[in-house]
């Protein structure tokens, strides 16, 4: 723990694991951002916080964090606003889609999806802006008007439609005090008594027509906000408390007034005398988003640091948080090594959307490395990539500032029009786009302006190809998604306009393919990547191809990429017809990874004919069903997929090769039948055999590794699940210079 006089920072790295919920599996990785906290609530000795998608609890006993995520069950739906009930000891989530999600003491979490289905009400009203309890009733203050929810049942009740003639109406916050029922809505504050029927629009009297922002109780009255001022409603009248130089954004009254402004937060206490007030000068690039007091501190939900906290009375920071990276906004990621590194700058069509401030985040050893946006001073960091010969070195491209070298986390370089073969487009920024290593350790990158390929040596010289003879017009292309290496070092580029474009670097032969791949007058290329039985698999908007040894481009013309054809309920179909491909990673198993724009991500065997897994946003802890990139890991095994609601990763099964068979091993082990469907051997060299027999001698699979690994689905060639028992996998390379032997145990 570092520590100074005027600021603390704890990093809080570990999140308990729930054990709970529809998708709480070890096999998955949070990796979601937990610095921007919108809401804060004490409870006791605790502090719940917002994220964007995700909560963690502050236990201000211990100093223990727990966190809430997908991975351990929620949603992953971006959330509004969250409210503890002490008596019911439940946490109710509400999203801004409309779902409600319940989560119990025992973990387990209730769905309430009504109001996310309800199609009367738009889905831009159904975000949530206010919550008061009375008894056993939420009263939910929303775009639309006030709803009830019934806490013990887990269901709405009545919903108020406030507005003239009962129409949609904001309602910004709610109160209730003795048996009034007060709202603050966009039209003014309006009352009514909490028993009449509230359902009938007419009882709803309009106290004063302004439009009142926020709204709390003091003193037995109500406490409102409009704009700078804060004003007391005390037997009819409103008398005018507070009045600040700038807006008002939340307001929250405990033992003390708290009042949040953006970027100060002022405490007061319950006869508003200022206490204190807080500035974030102290926080880089900082906003306030809420704020509230608790047993003599105060809590900050901030836009970049997470929960900040400091005492009532002095000026004394500390960051609450769990190990988290900077942003959700996760646009690409690379892995290896047991290194991963993610960016969060973004490109629609090749340029930039908007400019993307975040910075560059590191997974390495089970922690987060965060270089914050001011390192850089650059937006839109787009594409990343590891130097696999050493990962202490990354380079980062921006879709409109250039290149950086990073090593050992620090920058090392900066490459633009000044020092290198980049140039600016047409005065626009030097937009670079994907790159990759070849075997001589040659990073080779590609940019929007001539010559759009480049090689940057291990010397740091240049060398530039022209694709002039495949584009004959700069307005021809917009940029190249994907730049991808076969074992002969020729280079596959992904583009928009040209199908799959290819350099021979020992010829300097260039052709351009899109043959195959539809509609032919729009061909772009999203996905690519070259598996190891040297097939070229395509990935585009519109479905999947792919082309066995595409060198054969550099000699024929009129090759043509083919569709993957599958057996599906006794029919022929089209492998990914009709998905929008965005990514596709070739695993040590040489099975694939397929990320789709709606569907989530495949995971197809070697020839795509079996679909092992498909997870979504549905069945799994994806946050959402649009994958922007993947990264495997070789050594690890792990697959990261990255998302513009947040990063997660799986433990996956395959591995690279690696040059001896000494750590050979099985897993699961022993295979429990009914909660496995495959079992892995690691530890493999590239191209043994591997035969697995029953006690007996009995061949019941066996196949060739094409990596460091295999995995088998626990069935006799395909036929029928084995019975339970011991089996023994008989691994040897060509030679039979290397042997070696796994047991592995079948139950039921």
């Amino acid at each position: 723990m570092k520590i100074n006089t005027r600021f603390i920072v704890y990093y809080l790295m570990f999140g308990l694991g729930l054990g709970f919920g529809r998708a709480q599996n070890n096999r998955w990785v949070d990796m979601f951002s937990y610095l921007r906290v919108e809401h804060v609530q004490p409870v006791d000795t605790k502090i719940y916080a917002q994220s964007e998608n995700a909560i963690f609890i502050y236990d201000t006993q211990n100093d223990e964090i727990e966190k809430i995520s997908s991975v351990d069950g929620l949603s992953g739906d971006k959330i509004s606003n969250i409210y503890y009930h002490k008596a019911l000891k439940k946490l109710f989530i509400f999203h801004k889609g409309g779902l409600i999600e319940v989560l119990d003491e025992q973990k387990n979490i209730t769905l309430t999806p009504d109001l996310a289905y309800n199609s009367f009400i738009p889905a831009d009203r159904k975000k949530l802006n206010d919550i008061y309890v009375r008894n056993n009733t939420l009263y939910l203050a929303t775009r639309y008007g006030i709803s009830t929810y019934n806490l013990e049942r887990n269901e709405f009740g009545d919903t108020y439609y406030t507005g003239t003639g009962a129409g949609l109406e904001q309602v910004n916050a709610v109160e209730i005090i003795d048996n009034q029922i007060y709202i603050a809505t966009e039209h003014g504050l309006k009352k009514a008594d909490i028993n009449d029927n509230l359902i009938d629009y007419n009882v709803w009297q309009t106290v004063d027509n302004r439009n009142w922002d926020k709204m709390a109780q003091n003193n037995g009255n109500p406490v409102v906000v409009s704009d700078t001022k804060l004003f007391e409603y005390d037997n009819g009248v409103f008398q005018e408390k507070i009045s600040l130089p700038v807006r008002i954004k939340q307001i929250q009254i405990n033992d003390y007034i708290v009042l949040t402004t953006g970027h100060k937060i002022y405490v007061y206490t319950l006869d508003y005398i200022l206490q204190n007030s807080f500035d974030d000068s102290s926080l880089s690039n900082e906003y306030l988003l809420d704020a509230t007091d608790s047993n003599g501190f105060v809590y900050i939900g901030s836009r970049k640091h997470g929960l900040v906290k400091t005492p009532v009375d002095r000026f004394q920071f500390a960051q609450l948080h769990p190990d988290s990276p900077l942003s959700n906004h996760a646009f690409a990621v690379d892995a290896h090594d047991k290194h991963c590194w993610v960016v969060y700058g973004d490109h629609r069509q090749f340029n930039p959307y908007r400019s993307y401030r975040e910075g560059v985040s590191s997974y390495q050893n089970g922690q987060w490395i965060n270089i914050p946006y001011e390192t850089f001073n650059v937006p839109n960091l787009s594409f990343v990539k590891i130097n696999p010969t050493n990962i202490n070195e990354v380079y980062i491209a921006s879709a409109k500032n250039g290149l950086f070298r990073l090593k050992d986390n620090q920058i090392d370089k900066y490459f633009d029009q000044n020092n290198s073969l980049l140039q600016s487009f047409s005065g626009d920024g030097v937009r670079v786009f994907a790159m990759n290593f070849d075997s001589q350790n040659n990073l080779w990158v590609t940019q929007r302006a001539r010559p759009a390929l480049l090689k940057l040596k291990p010397d740091d010289t240049w060398e530039g190809i022209s694709l002039q003879s495949v584009f004959p017009d700069i307005a021809d292309y917009h940029g190249f998604s994907e730049l991808v290496i076969d074992d002969e070092d020729n280079i596959w580029l992904g583009t928009e306009y040209r199908g799959v474009v290819g350099y021979n670097p020992d010829t300097g032969q260039i052709v351009s393919n899109k043959k195959g791949i539809d509609p032919s007058d729009f061909t772009y290329v999203k996905g690519l990547d070259i598996d190891k039985d040297n097939i070229m698999w395509e990935g585009n908007i519109n479905g999947l191809r792919i082309m066995p040894n595409p060198q054969k481009m550099f000699d024929d013309p009129n090759v043509a990429f083919k569709p993957v054809k599958i057996i599906y309920e006794n029919t022929v179909q089209l492998l990914m017809e009709g998905q929008d491909i965005t990514d596709i990673c070739v695993d040590g198993s040489n099975n694939k990874w397929i990320a789709t724009l709606g569907s989530g991500v495949y995971y197809v065997n070697e020839d795509g004919t079996q679909t092992i897994y498909h997870f979504t946003k549905e069945n799994s802890p994806l946050p959402s069903n649009d994958i922007y990139d993947m990264a495997v890991d070789g050594v690890s095994g792990m697959v990261y997929f990255a998302t513009l609601n947040g990063m997660v990763a799986f433990k996956g099964n395959a591995t690279e090769a690696g040059e001896n068979m000494n750590d050979v091993y099985a897993f699961p082990n022993p295979v429990n039948q009914q909660q496995h469907d495959f079992v892995t051997i690691r530890g493999l060299i590239e191209g043994v055999s591997v035969k697995i027999v029953d006690v007996a001698g009995d061949l019941v699979y066996e196949t060739i590794s094409k990596g460091g690994s295999i995995t088998w689905d626990l069935t006799a060639f395909g036929k029928y699940k084995v019975a339970s028992g011991v089996y023994i996998a008989l691994i040897t390379n060509e030679d039979g210079t290397q042997t070696q032997t796994a047991k592995i145990l079948i139950v039921k």
